[in-house]
């Protein structure tokens, strides 16, 4: 299959963007396991990052994705049986970067197609997207009473949210860096 027909084929968009971010998900969690210090807060957590950015370039089909995953996960191993709370879980995630882009799109001038993305654009939309995920999730958890507290959770989050993020953007800037046109231009997200 082409790249082309990946991009316009939104079955296999979904389905190789689920399966790399299941991949990505279970690793993280599997390395930084030490790094769970409260219910769904991972101190470092590389998959916010991933959710983030699958959402910024992929939209509806990226957090699609995301609900797929994280509702797999949740029903087959954080909250076994635990359908409502699982629904609950995978929406917010789902959500909260598509609420984020939306947000940018209406509010902030940001172009659909992303092309006048810049560093400093990026950088708030990734902050934000960690506030928002983070409060929704454990949100979601206080109120199905998974934890007796919501302020620990929420700070772990957080950081581990805002870690993922930074990690990922930077690794882009890295690329771009590396891999940048000859023309001597920079490009949209290289701005600011």
């Amino acid at each position: 299959m082409t790249p082309h027909l990946f991009w316009n084929n939104k079955a296999f968009t979904y389905i190789v963007l689920s399966l790399g971010f299941s991949a990505v998900y279970a690793l993280n969690n599997l390395l930084t396991a030490p790094l769970l210090l409260a219910p769904g807060a991972h101190l470092i957590h590389l998959p916010s990052g991933i959710k983030f950015l699958l959402v910024l370039v992929f939209g509806a089909v990226g957090a699609f994705s995301i609900f797929t995953v994280s509702l797999c996960a949740a029903l087959g191993y954080y909250f076994t049986g635990n359908i409502p709370l699982s629904l609950e879980l995978a929406t917010a995630n789902a959500v909260a970067p598509l609420l984020t882009r939306k947000f940018f799109i209406d509010h902030a001038s940001l172009q659909e197609n992303l092309n006048n993305l810049s560093w400093k654009t990026l950088l708030s939309m990734g902050v934000m997207f960690s506030v928002l995920n983070s409060s929704l999730n454990q949100l979601i958890l206080y109120w199905n009473q998974v934890i007796t507290t919501l302020t620990d959770g929420l700070q772990i989050m957080l950081i581990g949210d805002l870690t993922g993020v930074m990690l990922m953007a930077g690794l882009i800037r890295l690329f771009l860096y590396a891999f940048k046109p000859d023309t001597g231009q920079m490009t949209g997200i290289d701005k600011d």
